[in-house]
This record gives structure tokens, sequence and C-alpha cells, in this order.
């Protein structure tokens, strides 16, 4: 059961753009939980679309931002377009903003943060990354006091779920069948095993944690549709499994990013993630910071919004992070497979022996030619006796 909150908080009205899973979700989380929430009305695509809610419907954004009786709009319909421009103009309006597109906000988050700034506005997005998990918070507010290092983690529920699966015997494509068919990933996967959804993701919590510039695209994204079944049994049989892990490292005022299949040593936390969860490390001068979670689904994703609409409920103000410093952002050869080493694990046989020396992460920088499309292949390919791989 949901209780309702007791302290005195003022009442407010949303308006939401999108009634899908998540908005359904949030619609029927604030239903439940929150009598000072009312949701006015909800954007939609189609008008007579049957819907386990009860909200009024429209096909015109220009209801949502123009309505007064709206104090904040939520975005959970996904896509840059028309999102960019409805939000642009729910803050213009005077409208505060929370939003779960992860994809406005990596392209446009810049130009609609410095809009809500310059209306006195709050835009906030929590669950444009990692759904039910509060890392952008974490980020932005607590592991802010200290330099953040590096950012890595499982950001993409998609692909977990397929490389967990793929653990048990299956092969790629029925992996991302099974995977279709519980809901776990749309009938076009691309954006998701492609990489492109991690990137995404990855690009926000580095401006965020790095306080930096840093464009949407990048080249260095791998995603998983290289895979094969035999190659995670082969990577199993040397103590080890592999994950799509999105990377930002920040030193010597440097930024690199990358999304790569990712092998690990067997008890490594991003291992113990099994379907659609996510879980995020943060790495400072304080240490090491890991948060794990759902990471997608909609009641996940809409307990996010739900906080984010909150926040602005009581009147907390958005905290500023620090002034964003031009730092350099490297955009190498795109990385195909890293290798997270421990000197003081074993490491198996297959690895050359110049990978047993080091505590850092090899990065293949060398582009894949024709006929080696494949995890194996390509490690044979880039760790030839002819040439070692470019360490980072």
């Amino acid at each position: 059961m949901i209780f309702p909150r007791r302290f005195s908080v003022r009442s407010i009205n949303v308006g939401l753009l999108g009634l899908g899973t998540v908005g359904q979700a949030l619609a029927q989380l604030i239903v439940e939980s929150e009598p000072k929430i009312r949701v006015v009305k909800a954007l939609v695509r189609h008008r007579d679309r049957a819907r386990k809610v009860e909200v009024r419907v429209t096909t015109d954004p220009d209801e949502i931002v123009r309505d007064p009786e709206i104090d904040v709009v939520v975005d959970v319909m996904g896509g840059q377009h028309p999102a960019m421009e409805v939000l642009s103009a729910a803050l213009q309006q005077g409208k505060d903003v929370v939003t779960a597109n992860k994809e406005v906000m990596a392209y446009h988050g810049p130009t609609l943060l410095a809009l809500a700034r310059q209306h006195n506005r709050l835009l906030l997005y929590e669950a444009s990354v990692a759904g039910g998990i509060p890392i952008i918070d974490a980020i932005t507010h607590h592991l802010s006091v200290v330099p953040i290092d590096r950012i890595e983690g499982v950001l993409n529920g998609t692909c977990n779920f397929i490389l967990s699966h793929m653990e048990e015997g299956h092969d790629y494509l029925e992996a991302l069948h099974e995977a279709q068919r519980l809901g776990y990933a749309e009938q076009n996967p691309e954006a998701d095993v492609e990489g492109y959804d991690t990137a995404r993701k990855l690009v926000l919590l580095a401006r965020l944690g790095f306080h930096a510039i840093i464009p949407a695209d990048f080249s260095a994204v791998t995603g998983i549709t290289g895979v094969t079944g035999h190659d995670v049994a082969r990577i199993a049989s040397f103590g080890c499994g592999v994950r799509l892990v999105g990377r930002a490292l920040c030193q010597n005022q440097c930024i690199r990013l990358s999304v790569a299949p990712t092998v690990y040593y067997q008890g490594h936390p991003f291992l113990r993630l099994q379907g659609p969860q996510n879980a995020i490390q943060v790495t400072s001068a304080v240490g090491q910071f890991i948060f794990q979670g759902p990471g997608a689904g909609g009641m996940a994703t809409a307990t996010s919004v739900l906080s984010d609409i909150l926040r602005i409920q009581q009147l907390l103000p958005d905290r500023e992070s620090s002034p964003t410093i031009p730092l350099a952002f490297s955009d190498p050869e795109s990385p195909v497979i890293c290798f997270p080493l421990d000197p003081e694990v074993s490491l198996p046989q297959v690895l050359p022996g110049e990978l047993r020396r080091t505590a850092s992460y090899a990065i293949l920088s060398r582009q894949l030619p024709k006929g080696f499309d494949t995890l194996w292949g390509l490690r044979q390919y880039a760790w030839g006796e002819e040439e070692g791989p470019t360490l980072r």
C-alpha cells in the first residue's frame, strides 16, 4: 500500500506529454498516493485508444502549454521532436518542466536548461537516466563535493537482459526475441542494441559529473549485435562475463567517452545484474560508489518522475551545479571492447603478457575490418602478434 504524505505542501496541476506505459503508471501512482497533485490532461497521438487510467486527453500540445491551470509539464513521450518545441514553449509560458526524455536532454539539454534559468523555472530530469535509480540527484547534490574521475555503468536494460539470457545458452537472436516477447525490447531495438541509448545516458551523466560541455554524439560506440552465443560461452570458460558498459573518464583535464561490450571477472557487481537491471559506478577521490536498481519499466520510471514533481511541489529549489568548465573532449576511433584489469587477479591465459602487468583499461581503438564481426574474431585481430592493444 502507498501512503500519502502528511506534511503540508501546495496543490499543483500537471499536464502530461504522453500517456503510454510510463505516463499511465505515473497517473495511477499520483491517484493512489498524492492527493495534492492532479493530472489535468495528457497529450496523446490517438484520442480514442483504450487506456488503464481516466485522464482527459488532447492531440494539441498548445492545450497543455497554454492552459493556465497547469503548473508543471511532464514529458514522458520520448524523442527529440516535438518534445524540444513543446518543452521550450512550456518554459516560456512560465511552467516548470519534468522530463524522462534522455534524447531531448542529450541533444537539447543545455538549450532547455538555459531557457529555464532565463524564465526562472525548474527543469528536472532524474528519470532520463537509469529509470528508478536516483543517479542524477546523487551526482548533482551528493557526490559533487570532490571531483569525479570516472563514471561507468550498465545503462541499458534491453542489452543486459539479452546478455544475461545468452549466458544461459541462448544465441543473440533467441535472447532478443525473448526480450521483445517480455516487453524489455522494442520491435525496432536498434537504439538499444547498437549502444546509442547507452551513449545518450552517458553524455548526461558525464556533463553533470565533470561539469563540462560534451556533445551528444561521439564515435566510440559499439553495441552488442556482434556478440554471439559462442563468444559468451568462451568468455565464461575463462571465468568472465560480458556486459555493455558506458564509460566516461576525466583525466588530466581531458574527457573520454566510450560504449562497448566489456569483459569482467565473475563476482563483479555488473555481472550480478540480471534481466533489465542497471548499475552505475562513480569514482572520485573519496572512493567508489555503486548505484543499482531497475533501469526501465513503467513503475520504476514513473517513480523517478514523481520524485521530481514532488521536488517542485515542495518548493525545493534545484541547487545550481558547478559552472561548466572548458575541458577538452577526446573522441578517438571507436573502441570495440574494453577489459578492466586487476593486477591482483590472475588473468585468463588468452590475454597477452603485456596486459597482465597493467591495472588500466585496454581499449582496442582500431576499426574492425570486414569479416571480423564477432567478439572473438575481433580479439584475435586486434591483439595479434604483430601489434598489441592501445592502453589507456
